[in-house]
């Protein structure tokens, strides 16, 4: 199994370098900074685990892979069962600890997978089941900008600055309410909508919260009006992690020289 060694912290430091979200690897597992935790079997379910799995399979993730196909885990150091596979929201934050496993000396490689077959193999395991998040660099820079004590993976979401209702997203007889891993995509989004009247851009308020907090309230919630808005979430993956993605594809698909 791969672990995270102590020299990791000073990648995540570096990838991560706001005060306030340098990320003791001990500490974060132990205590829960950026990481999901659910009872997944203790709690009333507002959606189940299919519902929100269903919700989550267009974002794709970064998970590392040891020889044996085992996830890369952060480890705490003070409670070795206390284990959390790691999930990186962006490949070149995944690139970058995969090249310092290697260079410990241990075979490894980089899994693309959708959030959805993670989340749905979590919800079937018993008891506590913790996912450690590694959020897009440039999107936690823009979420803090906007909320300053934010931690966690940013969701963007647009709201009228009028009368503090969400922007919907429509498309066809289906109106869904969009949330976005990029503030770019989100942005791209809005001048879409209102191409034939820019004023209106102008007066949307873009609020962001946590995938953390969303998973845990959609899994717990048990207030009417909520649950009927988390059942209309529509997540729309980073377009920056999709072209990624294809430009590893394209690699691959080379002849090799």
């Amino acid at each position: 199994m791969i672990r995270f060694l102590k020299k990791l912290e000073d990648v995540m430091r570096n990838l991560f370098p706001r005060a306030g979200l340098s990320l003791s690897l001990a500490g974060a597992v132990a205590g829960g900074v950026m990481l999901g935790m659910f009872g997944l079997t203790q709690r009333a379910w507002a959606l189940t685990a299919e519902q929100i799995a269903e919700r989550l399979a267009q974002i794709p993730v970064f998970m590392i892979l040891d020889a044996q196909g085992e996830h890369l885990k952060a480890v705490s150091q003070t409670d070795e069962a206390v284990q959390a596979p790691v999930v990186f929201l962006d490949g070149p934050t995944a690139a970058a600890v995969l090249a310092q496993v290697e260079e410990g000396g241990q075979e490894a490689q980089i899994e693309v997978v959708d959030l959805g077959s993670v989340y749905r193999e979590l919800a079937n395991s018993e008891g506590i089941a913790p996912l450690l998040y590694f959020p897009i660099r440039d999107e936690i820079e823009v979420a803090v900008a906007i909320e300053p004590e934010f931690q966690g993976v940013p969701l963007f979401i647009p709201r009228r600055g009028d009368s503090n209702a969400y922007l919907p997203f429509v498309q066809g007889d289906e109106v869904s309410l969009p949330m976005f891993f990029s503030r770019d995509d989100l942005q791209t989004y809005i001048d879409w909508v209102f191409e034939d009247n820019p004023a209106g851009a102008e007066e949307i308020v873009v609020e962001v919260v946590s995938l953390e907090w969303l998973l845990a309230a959609m899994a717990a919630s048990e207030d009417s009006a909520a649950d009927n808005q988390f059942s209309q979430v529509r997540l729309f993956p980073s377009t920056d992690v999709l072209e990624f993605i294809e430009t590893i594809r394209e690699r691959q698909a080379q002849p090799n020289p």
